[in-house]
């Protein structure tokens, strides 16, 4: 369980979290959602430890994170996905994934180089690896160098990365970004497929067509505060969600029917000239 326990990020005099407490069950999938600039990013942030609460509780189970620095993070069992994809261009699919096996095949390493352990780690961190290409279908990819690789290639292989070592949460920002309309429901079919007892999922996203169809529930943020919490019905017939999220009642059912009479998909970005007066 990751649970947000009365989380501020304070950055100067801006407030980009306010009191923030959010509880992310194993199983399930857990969307939060909320215009730019909402705090979507800042708790994902905060929880990978690229940014420092000001105040309050990240706790991954038992392990306070709020405190520790990224490598401890990860170690705990936290991994996750980046909006603008960071991965390693020049090696291989498979030396990517590999990097991530680092910290569980050392301490093996380390005791092999004494005549102290059996087995070859680098074989079974090379048989994980493959065996999560193949789960993702893009296990004839793992020679090529990541570089190459066509966008919603790299971001099978981010995903990849991010579930090879096992961990028992997993924070994906905005994972559809640059999608195309095939490529989201690739997407969506394996995000459906992480569900599992063992493991915490958040998905951080603007496409309201994933967001409704593969979330189990869904935090609904504002001007860094939450706003709604529910299911996905739930949030979808919420007045004020509609009001501050969308622009006005019923924005959701127009937005839709105008997208099902496109041929091509209309994505769909909060925030951008509707409720908010930004650009």
């Amino acid at each position: 369980m990751l649970v947000f326990d009365h989380v501020t990020k304070r950055f100067g005099a801006n407030t980009a979290i306010d009191d923030v407490s959010l509880t992310i069950r194993p199983g399930v999938i857990t969307a939060v959602i909320g215009p730019n600039g909402a705090g979507k990013s800042t708790l994902v942030n905060m929880a990978a430890g690229s940014f420092r609460t000001t105040s309050g509780r990240i706790l991954l189970d038992d392990v306070a994170l709020q405190d520790l620095p990224k490598y401890k993070i990860a170690r705990a069992g936290l991994s996750r996905t980046y909006q603008n994809i960071r991965l390693f261009d020049g090696l291989t699919v498979l030396q990517n994934l590999e990097v991530a096996l680092v910290p569980r095949s050392l301490p093996r390493l380390i005791m092999q180089a004494f005549g102290l352990s059996p087995g070859s780690s680098e074989a079974e961190a090379r048989s994980d690896c493959e065996t999560v290409l193949q789960r993702l279908g893009i296990a004839h990819l793992g020679e090529r160098h990541a570089g190459s690789l066509a966008y919603g290639q790299q971001k099978l292989v981010e995903l990849a990365r991010a579930i090879v070592a096992r961990p028992r949460a997993i924070l994906l920002d905005e994972p559809a970004a640059g999608l195309n309309h095939g490529e989201t429901d690739e997407l969506k079919a394996h995000i459906q497929a992480l569900r599992s007892p063992d493991l915490a999922i958040v998905l951080i996203e603007h496409d309201m067509k994933l967001i409704m169809s593969v979330s189990d529930e869904i935090y609904v943020m504002a001007r860094g505060a939450v706003l709604a919490h529910g299911t996905p019905e739930a949030i979808r017939g919420n007045r004020q969600v509609q009001e501050a999220y969308l622009g006005q009642p019923g924005a959701m059912g127009t937005i839709e029917a105008a997208a099902r009479g496109r041929r091509n998909r209309i994505r769909v970005r909060a925030g951008e000239g509707l409720a908010w007066g930004q650009p």
